[in-house]
């Protein structure tokens, strides 16, 4: 290929990159009042907080219960103030600072 294929296929990448990100600016009218958009809207954050935990859960080798002991604690903490508070932002940061607390020692369990 020669530097003008390089140069089109960046400039057609970059302009599509564009018009995808501008598009929900675009289309916010039409995309605001959407069923389902608002359906993903509410189940979303969730759906989220659901495949980083399985992840998060994953990625460690359990060859004994205390193994995982740090991560179960957290995400006790976050399942819980899910559940009462409903605010994800919440949660996940205070999670996030008790699973941090808990490797640094800080909590000293």
């Amino acid at each position: 290929m020669s530097d003008l294929d390089y140069l089109l296929a960046a400039l057609i990448m970059g302009l599509v990159t564009f018009g995808l990100r501008a598009f929900p600016f675009v289309a916010r009218g039409f995309i605001a009042h959407h069923r389902r958009i608002q359906v993903l809207g509410r189940r979303l954050p969730v759906a989220m907080m659901v495949l980083l935990t399985l992840y998060a859960m994953g990625v460690h080798r359990w060859e004994a219960p205390a193994d995982g002991q740090t991560q179960i604690i957290a995400v006790v903490v976050v399942a819980v103030l899910q559940l009462w508070r409903r605010q994800a932002l919440l949660s996940i940061l205070l999670g996030t600072l008790v699973y941090m607390a808990q490797m640094n020692g800080w909590l000293g369990l």
